[in-house]
Formats: structure tokens, sequence, C-alpha cells
């Protein structure tokens, strides 16, 4: 099998030669890996750790974004951000909103800004492995961001059709973007990857209801969107989501990143019973013990434990149960990790 053929085996739940893996990295893990392995660029690097997944994305090419001497810098939301890489929010432009008027008024980013002329040709470098693709659409993420989370909590209560309008206007945006994007190359990507962010360490952010009534008609139509496509989809949340797991997957969503297993009610067994055999785990490689603070044969026993658990059947996708592998993990883990994955995980008649 080749890495598309593969990863597409277990997308289907069908049975690969081996369990597909997948990278994703802050930039200076990256550039530490690069010099550790001699991989003079990425994709050699990404050669080296057997990844089967590539990933093609838009380019922001819209009006200047600030950047302050202190290091803050606006996000294309008129969101100030200040910290390394991810960065945190620290203004909110529609804190006070009161009505669905203000929220129009806004000065809402265009997808005139970014830039998709050259998906085409990246997507056709890249024949033999599954491409992944699509706009972030962080929908409650970015609305949060632009109220402030406390003040959108409490509004979702004494606000509930302004705080869908400020909703409704991200989701428009990334839907556009969506559309755009699959005009570009969506006959030659495989898998739809969106997300949010909904869990925490110990819950929701928000009940199960509460997402019926203000989130699920946008992801709704951003599943729809992708199976028009003819793509998978794939959602990523981090945290303790199991809550949601069954509306999602009765929602036709194919695969759920990054399964944060030390989350509470994230338990492998139990998901794989639940819903191993419609939903593709992507992740579950513990990236808050093993990857971050144990040794390397602490990572081997946790590559072991994970395929066991969500790769009889197909239907898993190795990778850290973050989105993104970060500094604070040791680079001879994260290199177990692939090494052991590639060893490890492959299936056997």
């Amino acid at each position: 099998m080749n890495s598309k053929e593969r990863v597409l085996a277990a997308f289907n739940h069908e049975i690969p030669d081996r369990t597909p893996m997948w990278y994703g990295a802050a930039p200076e893990v990256t550039q530490t890996l690069m010099r550790m392995l001699g991989a003079e660029s990425e994709e050699a690097l990404m050669q080296r750790l057997h990844i089967d997944f590539r990933r093609v994305r838009e380019r922001y090419a819209g009006p200047e974004l600030r950047v302050r001497a202190d290091g803050s810098r606006q996000s294309f939301w008129g969101v100030d951000r200040i910290g390394d890489y991810y960065g945190q929010p620290y203004t909110h432009p529609l804190a006070g909103v009161e009505t669905v008027e203000q929220v129009e008024a806004y000065a809402w980013p265009s997808p005139d800004w970014f830039d998709f002329s050259h998906l085409r040709a990246e997507c056709e470098a890249w024949p033999e492995y599954a491409l992944i693709g699509g706009p972030w659409a962080v929908v409650f993420t970015d609305a949060t961001e632009l109220v402030g989370m406390s003040e959108f909590f409490i509004k979702m209560i004494t606000h509930p059709d302004v705080m869908k309008a400020v909703i409704r206007k991200v989701s428009d945006f990334y839907y556009e973007m969506a559309v755009r994007f699959f005009e570009a190359c969506g006959d030659l990507i495989d898998i739809f990857f969106f997300g949010d962010d909904l869990g925490t360490q110990r819950s929701l952010f928000i009940s199960p209801e509460m997402w019926d009534e203000f989130l699920r008609p946008d992801f709704v139509r951003f599943v729809e969107l992708g199976r028009q496509a003819g793509l998978k989809t794939m959602f990523h949340s981090c945290g303790a989501v199991s809550g949601l797991m069954g509306r999602w997957t009765d929602l036709g969503l194919d695969a759920l990143n990054p399964i944060q297993r030390q989350a509470r009610g994230m338990d492998l067994a139990e998901l794989k019973r639940l819903y191993g055999d419609r939903l593709t785990f992507h992740g579950a490689i513990d990236h808050q013990q093993a990857l971050s603070f144990g040794t390397v044969d602490d990572v081997i026993r946790e590559v072991h434990t994970v395929i066991d658990t969500l790769a009889p059947g197909g239907g898993y996708c190795l990778a850290a149960s973050h989105d993104l592998l970060l500094a604070e993990m040791p680079p001879e883990n994260i290199i177990a990790m692939y090494d052991e994955g590639y060893a490890y995980g492959r299936y056997h008649a």
C-alpha cells in the first residue's frame, strides 16, 4: 500500500498494512527534529518519520496585520494576541455587543484576503500521500475570542440571538473559505479537516443541549459540504468531548482528532466499543504525560497500548493526543513514537 491507500483503508474501517501516521508540530519542534535526524527539508523529515499525510493550506494575502513592539500581533479577526505560536487573546473587539445590528456592523474579514492559487500544484506534487486540507473553521473559538469567553457564555443565556449572530458570521466566513478551497483542489484532496476546542480537561465548555442550539447547525453544514465534495471529514477538538461524540458520529463525521485520552471520560477502550465501527480515531498518544515527561520506554509502552486498543479492525491513525507536537516534548520521545509506531503498527493476517 502507498500512504493514500493506507489512510483511506483506515478511514473506511478496513485493514491497512500498518497503522497510518500523522505529523503536526510547532515550527521549533520541526527544526529541532530536522537537525537531529539530518533532514535537509521538512519533506525529508516527513519521509524519515514515515508520515502518511500531507497537509495543504491557503495563504493569507490580505491587509497587513499589526505587530507591536512588545511582540503582540493582531489576527485577521481584529483580535490582539501575545505570546509564542498560539498566543493568548487580550483584546475582544466585540466585547459589550448588545444587538444583532452591532454584530452586522463589525468590520468582518473577507475570504478575498486569502490565496488559493497554489493549492493545486502542491496537491499534484504528492499523489501517493493522503491529502488533508480546508480552512480550520474554529467557529466557537473565534466567536468566544471576539466577544471574550466569560461574556460570551453569559450572553448565550442573556442575549442568545446576538451570540448566534456572531457564530453565524464566523461560520459564514469559513464556509465560503471552504467552498473556495474545494473549488481549487477538492478533486485532489482526500480529507476535509476542520475543528474547534469544545472540551476542558474535565468537561465540555457547554452542555450538549447548548451545542445543539448554538453550534450543531454549522457543524452539520460543514460535514455536508465535505460529503458533497466527495471527501472524508475529520473534526478536531481537544479535551473531554465524549459527551458529544455520539452526536458527531450520528451526523456523519468520519474521524475525530486528537483523542485527548487523559481528559475525563476519554477511555480508549470504551470509545472504541461505542464508536469504533463508525468513527476513525486520529491521535491518542498521550502528550500530557508520556510524550512530555516520560522516557523513551514510556513512549514505546504508550504506543503499544494505544495501537492494541484502537487499531484492531482499522479505524486508527497514530498521532499525539494534541494536534501539535510542542517544544516541551523531548525530541527523542517524538522520534520514538514514530519509530515504534512504524515497527509495531503492522497488521498481520
